[in-house]
């Protein structure tokens, strides 16, 4: 899912509830009983009943939890709506869907009991879990889950803008989602209630993520009376999640209570409190003064805290984190449209040493998209080197050499602390401008889904533990997040190749091959995969945290 500084900062400023475990997936496929192109081991259906578990709880004391929020809104916590972390931590807190990641990211069951895969791979029947309900006592129905999911890639959820939609991201392997976004229908044909208890779902090809995508905020489940009270009913919803909104007061504090009814059981916080806007970028302040009980430090941060005077050290978690930050180029926009400028530019720009000064060595420099861990392997990538001498003899080979009057290359972020270096960078190397950018959050985003910026910069952290949240979410041909619209056939080939490959370690040689063609065609600069530290309060036990970010505040109670 896509993030600025109020996505993976917003984790740094503030949550920063992040880790790394290096999972293979291999292992959660075999355990789920799946190959790796998401068709049952032996060609035989299979059928999970596998559920998340939950630590059993000892609260003692005041079981009250303080975290901060988004600094800047959050503009909704629809489902169908939210694409950025911060909102949807939010999101997810009041919503959950069929599936939810375990500790080890596995995806287990959380509204649905039990769940059946065709041999073929291409149809999964969920039964719904009877103790599954709606915060108002309503059974959660197999209706509901088809309107949830219609809704999510129906344009008309968004205006008409399917760009502006987080669904299509997790839900496209769903047969006649691509009808749905055309607009050529508004009844998704890949999905139907067989009874109220049993949700059929038809796939357009076989795919290893798809339990995996189900976990997102995206897919779920919503009530569809709510829906119709008007645009802000995520305002006062009825919920699916394990919290309750009890209060908001926009700018300020959200106030959630615990879901006595929620399938897994009723969370043992009784009131966690989320301080939101201005007052959520001092979290290490709120911290130190005993205001939050958790918070996220930046890189600059984390010397003071982990020196012996700090008296922090002990409450320090330290982890790498599936998310990179990067810059990617338009290759129809001069005069990024020229591949010897583009290689240029990357060749100009010392990402090494953004990471060890800029960052101060507290994250890893990114030689390619991919963080290393994923698929539980590295991931090698021969990567255009800091040289300002090639750069200028590339440049030099390029139909803009000699020309006075280049046009400067705009990139558009939030405030992405490597852009203005890369500005210096690039002019002191090549004398090309870069026009750095920065815009507001939610405005970026929206720019981003209608493909109004030739360049930009953004922090991505993945949505499920598999290469193609990174390398087909943002560069695949017709991906709902493919930004600068990049088109490669001989890339596309590749990731349709690892998709259907069953054999997991050629998936993942697939895929580095596909990640190697973005590198060399110069389409995108990765600066580094980020590192997550995090301060904990003691007295806060059965806290869960993955590489995905996916906080699950029902796991907590306080022992004080």
């Amino acid at each position: 899912m896509k993030s600025t500084l109020s996505r993976r900062q917003f984790a740094a400023a503030s949550l920063g509830l992040f880790a790394g475990l290096g999972l293979a997936q291999e292992q959660t496929l075999a355990r789920l009983g799946l190959q790796a192109d998401g068709t049952p081991i032996g060609g035989e259906a299979v059928v999970l009943t596998t559920r998340r578990p939950l630590p059993p709880a000892t609260p003692s004391g005041e079981q009250l939890f303080r975290v901060t929020g988004p600094i800047v809104g959050p503009e909704t916590i629809d489902p169908a709506l939210v694409r950025d972390l911060s909102s949807a931590f939010l999101t997810r807190l009041v919503f959950r869907g069929l599936v939810v990641f375990d500790a080890e990211l596995n995806p287990a069951l959380e509204l649905a009991e039990r769940v059946e895969i065709s041999g073929d791979g291409l149809t999964y029947t969920f039964s719904m879990d009877p103790k599954a309900v709606f915060h108002s006592g309503r059974p959660i129905t197999a209706q509901d889950v088809v309107f949830s999911f219609t809704r999510a890639v129906n344009p008309q959820t968004a205006g008409g803008q399917s760009a502006l939609l987080s669904g299509p991201t997790f839900l496209s392997s769903i047969a006649g989602v691509g009808d749905m976004l055309s607009g050529k229908t508004d009844t998704l044909s890949g999905i139907r209630a067989v009874d109220d208890a049993t949700i059929e779902i038809r796939l357009s090809a076989p795919s290893s993520p798809f339990l995996m995508k189900l976990g997102a905020a995206a897919t779920s489940i919503v009530d569809p009376d709510d829906v119709a009270k008007g645009d802000n009913w995520w305002m006062t919803p009825n919920g699916s999640g394990p919290f309750h909104i009890s209060e908001w007061t926009p700018g300020q504090q959200m106030v959630l209570s615990p879901v006595s009814t929620f399938v897994d059981g009723a969370p043992a916080l009784q009131k966690v409190e989320i301080i939101l806007g201005p007052n959520a970028g001092s979290a290490f302040n709120l911290y130190q003064a005993e205001k939050v009980d958790i918070c996220g430090i930046g890189s600059n941060d984390v010397d003071r805290v982990t020196s012996t005077e700090s008296g922090l050290a002990d409450q320090l978690v330290q982890s790498d984190l599936f998310a990179t930050e990067y810059a990617a180029f338009r290759t129809d926009a001069a005069p990024m449209d020229d591949l010897n400028v583009r290689k240029a530019v990357a060749m100009s720009f010392p990402r090494a040493k953004i990471a060890e000064v800029q960052f101060g060595g507290h994250v890893n420099v990114a030689e390619g998209l991919v963080p290393d861990g994923m698929l539980g392997v590295p991931w090698p990538v021969n990567a255009l080197p800091y040289d300002p001498d090639a750069a200028k003899a590339g440049f030099a080979e390029s139909k803009y050499a000699g020309m006075t009057d280049v046009d400067p290359i705009q990139i558009y972020s939030t405030g992405n602390a490597f852009v203005p270096a890369l500005k210096e960078a690039v002019n002191d190397v090549l004398g090309l401008e870069i026009d750095a950018v920065t815009v507001q959050s939610t405005e970026f985003f929206d720019g981003l889904a209608l493909r109004q910026y030739p360049s930009y910069g953004l922090y991505w952290g993945a949505d499920f533990p598999d290469p193609s949240t990174f390398l087909g979410s943002l560069f695949q041909t017709g991906s709902s997040d493919n930004y600068i619209d990049y088109s490669n056939p001989e890339f596309d080939a590749l990731m349709d190749e690892a998709a259907t490959e069953q054999d997991t370690a050629k998936r993942a040689e697939t895929y580095m091959k596909a990640q190697q063609v973005l590198i060399d065609d110069a389409v995108l600069i990765p600066t580094y995969h980020d590192v997550g530290y995090m301060l904990l309060k003691p007295g806060v036990k059965g806290f869960e945290y993955t590489p995905l970010g996916l906080l699950q505040l029902e796991t907590i109670w306080i022992e004080r």
